[in-house]
């Protein structure tokens, strides 16, 4: 039976049996990973509490029939302050579902969403606990930069519907259908869809830009309100969700449902 080691984080976990679990990895080098780990459960097992939910491990794994085995696990980092956090839980969920439930075919973006797996989760683990609005930032960094590495970015500098480059200040809608912004004269041959999105301010214009152009770091010192800052993870999720299949109701976990 062939075997390989590789970094991988723990994105959902299964019990099956009496002592084994289902283990949902994504794998620097492979994308998504099926596994299972057996004797996991057990009081004296040899994984220990390595392979706790989106804990880092480097793993060496067995070719499965139907799922692969995990043989060892090396913890990398162990992020100790999500668990014991519903909200830093509740986005880390958010991001792993996102993963998951997106039809990623293939390992070639895997080292690049890997390592944005790693800076959102130890992002998110290292806010205040109670500070729901840089953890709900950092979500939303993750989708807009997830969907820039997938190939499926809203189109912003231009407009979607006549492709023309124009000034931002005259791009002042979005569309979900679209794909992206709308010019003035554009916008107003679109009245009757539903999917349009008011007129956007200045300040939400910028915060949108540098979604999909900031790094990490850079974005957490953009400051916008957290009513622009739920609209906008809503237009986003909805954006999401229309272009890649990605069946996520981003609204739950505003409200703080885990569905």
């Amino acid at each position: 039976m062939s075997s390989y080691k590789t970094k991988s984080v723990i994105l959902k976990s299964l019990n099956l049996g009496e002592a084994d679990r289902i283990i949902r990895l994504y794998s620097q080098d492979n994308g998504i990973i099926d596994s299972v780990a057996k004797g996991v459960r057990r009081i004296k097992s040899k994984f220990g509490g390595r392979l706790e939910l989106f804990n880092f491990v480097e793993v060496e794994i067995s070719k499965g029939r139907n799922l692969d085995i995990i043989n060892q696990a090396e913890l990398i980092k162990n992020f100790s302050r999500i668990p014991s956090d519903f909200n830093k839980f509740l986005f880390c969920q958010l991001i792993s579902e996102i993963i998951l439930k997106t039809n990623l075919e293939g390992a070639e973006n895997a080292p690049l969403i890997f390592k944005l797996l790693y800076s959102c989760f130890n992002g998110i683990d290292l806010t205040e606990q109670g500070d729901i609005y840089s953890q709900e930032k950092i979500g939303l960094f993750f989708i807009s930069k997830f969907l820039k590495i997938t190939g499926y970015p809203p189109l912003i500098s231009v407009c979607s519907k006549c492709g023309l480059e124009t000034e931002r200040r005259n791009l002042l809608f979005f569309s979900i259908r679209l794909g992206g912004m709308l010019c003035r004269k554009c916008s107003s041959l679109m009245d009757n869809y539903p999917d349009l999105k008011k007129p956007l301010s200045g300040e939400k214009l910028e915060f949108m830009a540098l979604l999909f152009s900031a790094s990490l770091k850079d974005f957490k010192k953009t400051g916008i309100s957290k009513a622009d800052l739920d609209d906008t993870m809503l237009t986003i999720g909805d954006y999401m969700r229309y272009h890649t299949g990605c069946n996520i109701d981003v609204s739950l976990y505003l409200k703080g449902i885990l569905p």
